[in-house]
């Protein structure tokens, strides 16, 4: 199966639904775990669906709605052939309507917020084991990679996290914008070269809402602990397994 036949496939996929065990869509959901891109676009997707699955449940539902359906259903055959025609030309600009109002909920300064950003981010790491670009403990190999593939090789790391050790980088995009992620190793696991630690960094212009302060924040994202603070123009997000105080310990 190509990328592009998964995605053909799982553009049906509804998540938070029975479709996972969904024989029809196992092959590409395991594509996605092998193609990095391919796994970006899912995000994207799932991301999308769950925004639209919450603006809807948000448009109230008229009082007797359901008691008019069902009374014009039953006079649905008596109506003239004029007034048929009413009916089908009302529906017609329903359908519309409900496509211009998906599109005015998918448009891109929608989700252009911190908030998603730090879903969209956390959700690489949280969902598997994020692919790596490159592998290496080497520092100065990890920056210059990152410079060279219109990433962000000029970070400033804190003096915590600068210590410890990094197992690699990859270079990622977030609505269309460079975002590099950078990998440590906390010292947790006996396999050294397993990052349990996420550093995602992007130009503060490029997300709205990012914070201005170079204290850090803490909070919780899709399961992990994450800390983020404004440095210069970037914007940085650090996410591991952890409480606050095991996510605190490396940025202060």
């Amino acid at each position: 199966m190509t990328s592009r036949q998964a995605k053909e496939i799982l553009l049906l996929y509804r998540p938070g639904s029975a479709d996972r065990e969904d024989p029809e869509f196992a092959q590409a959901l395991a594509l996605t775990e092998q193609d990095h891109e391919l796994g970006r676009w899912f995000a994207d997707h799932c991301a999308l669906q769950e925004a639209l699955r919450a603006k809807f449940r948000q448009i109230p539902v008229p009082d007797g709605l359901k008691e008019q359906i069902l009374s014009e259903r039953k006079a649905q055959t008596a109506l003239p052939a004029k007034r048929k025609l009413a009916l089908l030309a009302a529906c017609g600009v329903f359908i519309l309507l409900l496509a211009g109002v998906s599109l005015w909920f998918l448009r891109p300064h929608e989700d252009k917020t911190f908030a998603n950003f730090s879903s969209r981010m956390v959700g690489i790491v949280a969902r598997q084991y994020p692919a790596m670009d490159l592998e290496t403990n080497d520092m100065g190999r990890i920056r210059q990679y990152l410079a060279q593939t219109n990433g962000h090789g000029s970070f400033i790391l804190p003096g915590p996290l600068s210590r410890t050790t990094s197992t690699g980088c990859a270079s990622v995009q977030w609505r269309g914008r460079p975002v590099s992620m950078v990998c440590f190793n906390s010292g947790k696991s006996a396999n050294a070269s397993a990052p349990d630690l996420y550093l995602f960094i992007a130009n503060r212009a490029d997300v709205p809402g990012a914070p201005k302060a170079n204290t850090p924040r803490f909070g919780q994202t899709n399961g992990l602990a994450t800390a983020t603070w404004n440095r210069g123009n970037k914007v940085y997000l650090l996410a591991g397994q952890g409480d606050e105080a095991f996510i605190r310990k490396y940025v202060e």
